[in-house]
């Protein structure tokens, strides 16, 4: 499954986001392909992937870690398709 998703930064910039989502790239690349990330704005990202195991990646973006950097960075994703 395809999925493009744009992400909104409302505490902080793009830069900072990119280098908490990069810091767990390996986990994400054992649920995911062909992954691409593409600076709208300083506050926003638009970012697409082929999910190959969605229980995975759901697993992984429920995680503790995450869910405590994506709500300091103040992080909303929004699928667009």
């Amino acid at each position: 499954m395809k999925i493009r998703a744009v992400v909104t930064i409302n505490n902080s910039n793009f830069d900072a986001w990119l280098t908490f989502y990069e810091s767990y790239a390996e986990d994400r690349l054992k649920y995911v392909k062909d992954e691409t990330v593409k600076k709208m704005n300083e506050h926003q990202a638009e970012v697409s992937f082929e999910i190959l195991d969605m229980e995975g990646l759901t697993e992984l973006s429920a995680s503790e870690k995450i869910l405590e950097a994506e709500e300091a960075l103040g992080v909303e994703t929004k699928i667009i398709s």
